[in-house]
């Protein structure tokens, strides 16, 4: 998790949302976790809003745990996120649960996940159609798509996998956790 991205929907903190500091678990629900680094996530206006104070009992997804890339699909019609098939009955509920507290499908998400989808897959042809090679542009593309700053990882990324490019995937994971 890089810090300058909300924890729970991806939006580049300082620029397109305000950095706010999240307690997994509430501060006032155990005040002694109030300081203690493992509760602290960085997250944005919105998401913080949207859980609040909620004593939510450990049923949300912790985002230095839980890797929503094993647990998540992305409808490409829609942007919502939805659990993955053949999930068991906990994980499913902690899944559903952080989606409808964290208000994950609220309609500017859906439509930036959407734009971000479909950009990887023009991305994608383009390469294709330039038999794999890199110009310029696509480099520059590549660079962008591949930073550790860049927003909706996980939709770039699951791009990749179901296109077929499961390498170029797993290439920006080991980058971005290696930054």
């Amino acid at each position: 998790m890089a810090f300058g991205k909300c924890a729970f929907c991806e939006s580049v903190l300082g620029v397109t949302a305000y950095l706010e500091i999240e307690h997994y678990v509430a501060k006032t629900v155990n005040t002694a976790l109030a300081f203690q680094w493992e509760n602290l996530f960085p997250i944005c206006r919105l998401c913080n809003n949207a859980k609040s104070d909620i004593d939510h009992a450990g049923d949300l997804l912790k985002p230095d745990v839980d890797d929503p890339e094993n647990l998540l699909w992305l409808n490409p019609d829609s942007g919502e996120l939805q659990p993955k098939a053949a999930l068991d009955g906990v994980v499913l509920s902690r899944i559903e649960r952080t989606i409808e507290l964290c208000d994950l499908q609220r309609g500017p998400l859906c439509t930036k996940r959407i734009e971000t989808m479909s950009s990887t897959i023009r991305w994608l042809e383009r390469l294709h159609a330039q038999s794999g090679q890199l110009d310029k542009h696509l480099r520059d593309e590549w660079d962008r798509m591949t930073h550790s700053a860049a927003e909706y990882k996980f939709v770039i990324r699951h791009v990749f996998e179901i296109k077929g490019q499961p390498a170029l995937a797993a290439f920006d994971r080991l980058k971005f956790e290696g930054s």
